[in-house]
């Protein structure tokens, strides 16, 4: 299945806002279709057209009607009203019905007959009231929005390199305890903004701290926020604005890419910033193993921004409520896989010393201190959580447990059978065509012989052009050697030829003396040579040889 980006504005809405447009492979022929952007499940939300198909006035009727009834859920302005007359009723009265999803007092007491057999938790401390997710219970559904919340350490590592990099406004998309930790510890040096699918958190933050939102289609569910998330952008001409994001996991990755750039557009455009110096700054929570989906799959080709650009942090993001993403320092678990994506130089990003978090002089970065740098892959390996070896056949490093398997060809888990290929479904990511996956494309190859052929053949032209090249020059050389000859055997010749006649005229013969004799014999040599030099001029490569030698007959 693929997932394109497109004009969100002209798709067709559900309750949860613009859909995403899809598209299946069925018989060789892309079929595409609008569905639900936030449900990935069809029973969760029923919504789906196919691309070019329009909804009759019934359905569109039948989706606006339940998209009212989604919105009225949550009145934002009554419920703050709400959460300040809890705080100022004594902690014992303030309760919190699960059920009903609301914060009640125990004083009302025609409230609390309305709640009898409900789900309620009683007594409600100030600080747990203005930490919601200490009282809310995470969302499980895998299909829609399942909940994590961060650790107390993870929550004050995250926050403390934000510190750290001078931050000033922070966008918490997904991320309430990051909002929380930073409206009570630096609300005198930063800013916070939660954004968050999760409708309860209407019950705690006021309208200027929460929007609901849908970060699958940038989609506002209150007009009026869309004001409070501007404003936000461009607080100090949005400088220092850091966009902090936990998404969830399942969730495709080219809509998230799609959101965060336009979020990204939109804080350059609002606050002209045309330097990337003072760009919007990104920490995406993301697992490592998704780090090459994100690079080749999240943007269309040739378009930037967004997921594409994040370089993968050494950091181990853990979670209290998920036993698998979990850094404990017990060695029978594997550490968390979780990362922090950003677009913030590495070597800005200063993780914790106390976590045995190092600085790489050779990679300009922080590692992990299992994370060894390499002499011979010239880098910091490992990415998950393990010390990685290096193999010299394979030429990188692979995880600890690999060997190099001989049949195979690469280096593999141990327990394996050879030779065996998953079934491929999707689409390559290098070719774009079926049937195979990138490690077995043979476009590459291709490529590359390609590109052998070629630079042999423009090494053949090179060789030929510079022959040619030498030719010439001989050749110019040869005639203007001949030239020259000739030029010197006229004189002589016709000062033989004017003393013929001079003699013929006066009838005299003239006398020849030993010094005449040595001259005619020096110019017939000379002759001789000049003959010799032309026969061997005429022939290639033999110029140079030959020139030597008469300078040598000639001393």
């Amino acid at each position: 299945m693929e997932c394109f980006w497109s004009d969100l504005s002209k798709h067709p809405q559900c309750p949860h806002g613009p859909t995403l447009l899809f598209g299946t492979h069925e018989n060789g022929k892309l079929k595409k279709f609008y569905v639900c952007a936030a449900c990935r499940e069809r029973k969760m939300c029923k919504f789906y057209l196919r691309e070019g198909e329009k909804l009759t006035k019934h359905q569109a009727a039948k989706w606006e009607q339940e998209r009212k009834q989604f919105m009225s859920r949550y009145h934002h302005r009554q419920l703050y009203v709400r959460f300040n007359d809890i705080m100022s009723v004594p902690p014992e009265s303030r309760c919190y019905c699960y059920t009903c999803e609301q914060l009640i007092s125990k004083t009302e007491k025609d409230v609390m007959k309305k709640h009898k057999n409900h789900d309620i938790r009683e007594g409600l401390t100030d600080y747990q009231i203005r930490h919601p997710t200490e009282i809310l219970k995470p969302l499980e559904n895998s299909r829609q929005e399942a909940q994590y919340f961060f650790t107390k350490q993870s929550t004050e590592d995250i926050a403390n390199i934000l510190v750290k990099l001078g931050a000033k406004q922070i966008l918490c998309i997904g991320t309430p305890k990051i909002h929380e930790y930073i409206l009570e510890n630096h609300e005198d040096t930063m800013s916070t903004l939660l954004l968050d699918f999760d409708g309860r958190f209407h019950n705690f933050f006021g309208p200027l701290n929460y929007c609901w939102y849908n970060l699958l289609n940038n989609h506002f569910f209150n007009e009026t926020a869309v004001h409070v998330f501007k404003d936000f952008l461009m607080q100090g001409g949005g400088k220092g604005t850091y966009l902090v994001c936990d998404p969830p996991f399942g969730s495709r990755v080219e809509p998230m890419s799609w959101t965060i750039k336009r979020i990204s557009d939109l804080h350059k455009k609002w606050n002209n910033i045309e330097d990337e110096e003072n760009c919007l700054r990104i920490m995406f929570i993301f697992p490592y193993f998704m780090e090459s989906i994100m690079k080749q799959k999240s943007n269309p080709p040739g378009v930037p921004g967004g997921l594409k650009d994040l370089k993968m942090t050494d950091y181990k993001v853990s979670y209290d409520n998920h036993p698998l993403f979990i850094t404990d320092s017990n060695a029978t678990k594997s550490p968390s896989p979780i990362r922090i994506f950003t677009n913030v130089p590495l070597n800005l990003v200063e993780l914790p010393k106390s976590n045995g978090y190092r600085y790489c002089k050779k990679c300009q970065k922080w590692v992990a201190k299992e994370n060894k740098h390499c002499k011979k892959c010239q880098e910091c390996t490992s990415k998950n959580g393990l010390t990685y070896k290096h193999c010299d056949i394979c030429k990188r490093c692979v995880k600890p447990y690999w060997k190099h398997c001989i049949t195979c060809k690469r280096c593999v888990v141990t327990k394996h059978l050879c030779g065996q290929k998953p079934k491929v479904t999707g689409k390559c990511l290098k070719c774009n065509e079926a049937g195979h996956t990138e490690k077995e494309c043979d476009t590459s190859e291709e490529i590359h012989a390609d590109t052998v052929a070629e630079t042999k053949k423009t090494e053949k032209r090179k060789a030929s052009d510079e022959k040619e090249v030498i030719n010439n020059v001989k050749k110019k050389k040869v005639n203007d050697s001949r030239e020259s000859g000739e030029k010197k055997k006229e004189p002589i010749i016709e000062n033989i030829k004017k003393a013929a006649e001079s003699s013929e005229k006066k009838g005299t013969k003239r006398k020849v003396t030993t010094e005449f004799k040595v001259k005619a014999s020096k110019k017939s040599q000379l002759l001789k040579m000049h003959k010799k030099i032309k026969k061997l001029q005429s022939k290639p490569n033999g110029v140079v040889s030959r020139k030597k030698r008469t300078k040598k007959q000639q001393t």
